[in-house]
């Protein structure tokens, strides 16, 4: 998987290399009075990788949850494991304790 994330990771580079080159035109950006000059390109790549970054903050909150409720799990998997080797351990103990012996049914009997 991390072999599959190099190389698309290596393809996004060199698509965006490709870009930069072929877009190199002069342009000026005006927002809220302040005004920008630059190349296209650098400007698509910039708002790119501010995208990039808002998506990954918008999905933070949900991989924390995550992280926590798998944490939480982990640790009723290891109580519920724990409890069912001390029930087995107790099934598994002599049962001759339990059960009358031949010996205490014939005086009763008597």
């Amino acid at each position: 998987m991390k072999t599959a994330y190099t190389v698309l990771m290596l393809l996004v580079a060199i698509v965006a290399v490709v870009f930069a080159l072929q877009n190199s035109a002069a342009i000026t950006i005006t927002l809220l009075g302040w005004s920008l000059s630059g190349s296209l390109s650098l400007f698509l790549i910039v708002t790119l990788a501010i995208g990039f970054l808002l998506g990954t903050l918008s999905m933070a909150g949900a991989l924390f949850k995550r992280g926590r409720l798998s944490s939480g799990l982990k640790q009723q998997i290891a109580a519920l494991e724990k409890e069912k080797t001390v029930l087995s351990q107790k099934t598994t103990e002599p049962a001759a304790a339990e059960a009358p012996s031949s010996d205490a049914t014939a005086t009763h009997k008597a």
